[in-house]
């Protein structure tokens, strides 16, 4: 055999091979993530929206701003939206029990016809975060309702979902409706603190009582507009776990002196090395996460966008480093970094012989306290940067890992997913990671159905209101989110066997084409996933 001859094979051979893999990538981006199957829309209950916003603007006038100081709380705020509570739902306060615990947050128990059934619960929050009045269009605590929104601080975070649980309850009340099943609602009064004084006390009071709750609906998901670059197409995002949360303290210390003779290296100095070095090396990116979110929506991906996410095997880099210039995505493959507080020095001609910084680390389901303090160590390997808790001597003082799990084949779930798709008919819907915190982590040891979605729609641009400049809720909004939250209360505190699988998600929100293949958990799609190994990875910093 000459050497044309096995020229020639190779070439053959090579095309061979190209137009293999190029059939094989073809064939996985066709089978990826099928479209989701319509599904009849649900006659929902119409409700007055100005109405509702009326009373959520009411509810907005109190100042129930959380604060870490106890001396620092309100109490005449909360006490006042107690009462607020009680004048605008009488109905609610005479039929269900209501408690107060720790002072300021409340727990209403509605008892089911069926003590044997698992109770649901609904929950949101009491508080808010402070507000700068001089910078809002209308003032945050006015609750004016002006241009087709109720304007304050709270009627995005959570207050809310405090009106339009009780909202609803109110109604089906009036109607004669009684559960099946118990049905408990907790406002906690210091979510924005992380709950330890209202969402756990309430935990743990339900907990010392013996109850084992069949799910929780919490905020922390809702319909999105222009949720995916290139997708017009709203989604339905439920939270099924939230990330984990660390604050680690960074010291260091050396001889302080006149700023006339100064050291080779300072305090400032090193310390600000050893920041840089965190920013400049974050934690490894992981897919998993992401995938599993767009095994629900790849198919209104673009079609080379969905080639990617179909062949992770061959296109992980490249995605990775598309996917970290979205402060929202990356924050979705990895556990990120964020300096948040520094401090060192007091006077312009004196070197400080202490500097300290505090960074923030919301942690990746996959990952935990322990590793990400070992990581960070290793990253800025430097003996002379002490690296401690933020609060107390432990790392779960200043901490938790990322939470649970739900599980996506509970009826739970199933049942919630169905009802979006009934309430927003254009809508996708997807599990969601969610980025922050909430209360619903809280309930964790009463249930493995933590949910969180909170049934409204908001442009992407909204979200730069929760916690900012000019907070507000569509009418149209109050509306419907109080619409959906009747049609929940009456399908989840239904009789339906806890354990029984409602509708096989493949049967329901997929093509029939394609029920051999079925979605796999989040748990199995990271099990799939090998850990990369521990290095400082070099890659270009962020365009944001």
């Amino acid at each position: 055999m000459n050497i044309n001859t096995l020229l020639i094979a190779l070439v053959l051979g090579l095309a061979a091979l190209a137009l293999f893999l190029l059939g094989f990538l073809l064939l996985k981006t066709a089978l990826f993530s099928p479209p989701q199957k319509e599904i009849k829309p649900r006659r929902f209950v119409g409700v007055d929206g100005k109405s509702v916003a009326e009373r959520l603007g009411l509810a907005v006038q109190f100042k129930t701003i959380s604060h870490d100081d106890p001396e620092r709380i309100d109490s005449t705020a909360f006490f006042g939206l107690h009462r607020l509570l009680k004048t605008l739902y009488p109905e609610v306060h005479s039929r269900l029990k209501m408690e107060t615990v720790n002072d300021y947050s409340l727990l209403y128990t509605w008892e089911g016809k069926d003590p044997e059934l698992k109770p649901i619960m609904l929950i949101s929050h009491l508080d808010v975060v402070p507000a700068d009045e001089a910078d809002w269009t209308h003032p945050p605590f006015s609750g004016e309702i002006v241009d087709g929104y109720v304007w304050g601080r709270g009627t995005m975070d959570d207050k809310l979902g405090v009106i339009g649980i009780l909202e609803a309850v109110d109604y089906l009340l009036k109607q004669g409706f009684q559960p099946e099943r118990t049905v408990y609602l907790g406002f906690g009064h210091d979510e924005e603190l992380g709950g330890e004084n209202g969402a756990a006390a309430i935990s743990a009071l339900l907990a010392s009582r013996g109850v084992r709750l069949g799910s929780v609906l919490d905020e922390g998901g809702t319909i999105m507009n222009n949720f995916l670059p290139n997708v017009e197409t709203p989604v339905g995002v439920v939270g099924i776990s939230e990330k984990g949360y660390l604050s680690l303290r960074l010291i260091v210390e050396l001889a302080g002196g006149h700023s006339s003779m100064p050291p080779e290296e300072t305090t400032i100095g090193i310390l600000s090395r050893a920041i840089h070095r965190l920013e400049n090396h974050p934690m490894p990116a992981r897919l998993e996460v992401i995938e599993f979110l767009m095994s629900y929506l790849g198919s209104a991906l673009p079609f080379f966008q969905r080639m990617l996410f179909a062949n992770t095997w061959l296109f992980g880099g490249i995605l990775k480093k598309k996917l970290r210039k979205s402060k929202t995505l990356n924050a979705v493959i990895r556990t990120t970094t964020a300096p948040t507080i520094i401090s060192a020095g007091e006077k312009d001609n004196v070197l400080p012989g202490r500097a300290e910084a505090v960074v923030n680390f919301r942690l990746l389901p996959g990952d935990d306290l322990r590793t990400v303090y070992e990581r960070v160590l290793a990253i800025i390997d430097d003996p002379r940067v002490k690296v401690v808790p933020f609060i107390g001597d432990t790392l779960g003082e200043s901490g938790w890992d990322p939470s649970p799990v739900a599980d996506v084949e509970s009826p739970y779930y199933q049942k919630l997913a169905r009802l979006i798709k009934e309430a927003y008919p254009e809508c996708l819907v997807t599990p969601y990671l969610v980025l922050g915190g909430t209360d619903a982590r809280r309930y964790i040891p009463l249930t493995t159905n933590t949910l969180r979605f909170m049934p409204v729609q908001f442009e992407q641009d909204d979200l730069q209101r929760m916690h900012g400049i000019d907070e507000r809720l569509s009418i149209e909004n109050c509306g419907k989110m109080v619409s959906f939250y009747i049609a929940y209360i009456e399908e989840l505190s239904s009789a339906f066997d806890d354990d029984e699988i409602e509708m096989d998600i493949d049967e329901v929100v997929h093509d029939g084409d394609d029920d051999d293949l079925p979605i796999p958990t989040l748990e199995e799609t990271m099990a799939l996933q090998h850990d990369e190994d521990f290095d400082i990875p070099d890659m270009p910093e962020d365009k944001d």
